[in-house]
């Protein structure tokens, strides 16, 4: 099976420093994919991972995300493997929550987490997409600041709609990992 065919993904940081790069397990352990930081290692050292590119366990590009450069909120963009438009992501203020909303077809969607990071929900106009839970890899992993996350997708989600929960994914580590540099500095 494919990537965007799993309702379960546990996603395994495996780079840190400069790079966000991932592997992507089915609930039995199998590699089902990967997430490789592109762009230039100085832009990377400069402002971190600003491009990243997921690819399935054939090596086919599924998805692309971009983290822009702007003044004030986070902004990203998200192309499908062929580099076709899918959708942008922009961060929420909030005081009490992490806060995104995607705009996805014309269509708003939203994630939303709790005051400390680990726990969210990603809906849009017909209800529940999928949760995410940021969740323990091991003593070693959290030293070296890898992160895991487990993504549990509504089973009649559409090839589509999946690809844009991976990207909100991708994209709500990418904000955690700049919030960390910028609370350490």
């Amino acid at each position: 099976m494919h990537l965007l065919e799993h309702d379960v993904w546990v996603m395994d940081q495996v780079t840190g420093f400069l790079g966000n790069d991932f592997v992507i397990h089915a609930a039995d352990g199998q590699e089902i994919g990967r997430i490789r930081t592109g762009g230039s290692a100085l832009g990377r050292m400069l402002m971190g991972s600003r491009e990243l590119t997921v690819i399935d366990r054939d090596e086919t590009p599924l998805l692309r995300l971009q983290d822009t450069m702007t003044l004030g909120r986070e902004r990203m963009v998200m192309t499908d493997g062929t580099g076709g438009p899918l959708a942008q992501l922009v961060k929420r203020f909030s005081l009490f929550k992490t806060r995104f909303t995607v705009d996805f077809d014309g269509q708003p969607l939203d994630l939303t987490g709790s005051v400390w990071g680990f726990d969210f929900t990603m809906s849009g106009p017909r209800g529940q997409m999928a949760t995410v839970a940021r969740s323990w890899s091991g003593v070693t992993r959290a030293l070296l600041g890898r992160s895991r996350y487990v993504v549990h997708l509504t089973p009649e989600l559409a090839a589509r709609e999946r690809l844009v929960v991976l990207g909100t994914v991708i994209a709500l580590d990418l904000v955690r990992a700049k919030e960390d540099r910028s609370s350490a500095g």
